[in-house]
């Protein structure tokens, strides 16, 4: 008997698929946001099927945030990951995430840029193509640090 999943359950999203009122973001000039977060890096744990952050809005008014995923290689500049710097709006009181697969064995940083500190980032690694976290990886909003330019 086929399982039919609740909606609003999180799973894998393709890298040419966006969330929902989403947009890609070529970088902007510093200002644009008032404020950025960086969970810092994470390493991929062997057997990781995919990273997925998730936002959610709990201020008053829609909001857009720009999330950047970046591949953190030792010796190296860190630098984005497909699909790239995402603009996304999200209204009072949703959520939106996005998971996508990337090369284990690396560090990896996911920055959150927005405007309100009503807004609140999470990350988390699968082991497979939908939500079920990996023990010990979530990284929750109270984790993230901002960043001072």
């Amino acid at each position: 008997m086929a399982t039919r999943k609740e909606e609003g359950a999180f799973e894998l999203t393709g890298i040419e698929m966006l969330p929902g009122k989403a947009t890609l973001s070529a970088a902007s000039p510093t200002g644009t946001f008032k404020h950025c977060y960086t969970s810092g890096p994470f390493l991929l744990p062997q057997g990781s099927g995919s990273l997925d952050w998730t936002i959610l809005n709990n201020a008053s008014g829609s909001q857009s945030v720009r999330v950047t995923v970046f591949k953190c290689p030792v010796g190296a500049a860190k630098s984005a990951m497909p699909p790239g710097p995402l603009v996304v709006t999200i209204d009072p009181g949703e959520s939106t995430h996005n998971a996508n697969e990337y090369p284990e064995g690396f560090a990896y940083e996911v920055q959150v840029e927005c405007n309100s500190r009503r807004v609140f980032p999470y990350v988390s690694v699968w082991p497979g193509n939908f939500g079920v976290v990996i023990p010990g990886t979530g990284i929750p909003a109270g984790s993230f640090r901002r960043r001072l330019p």
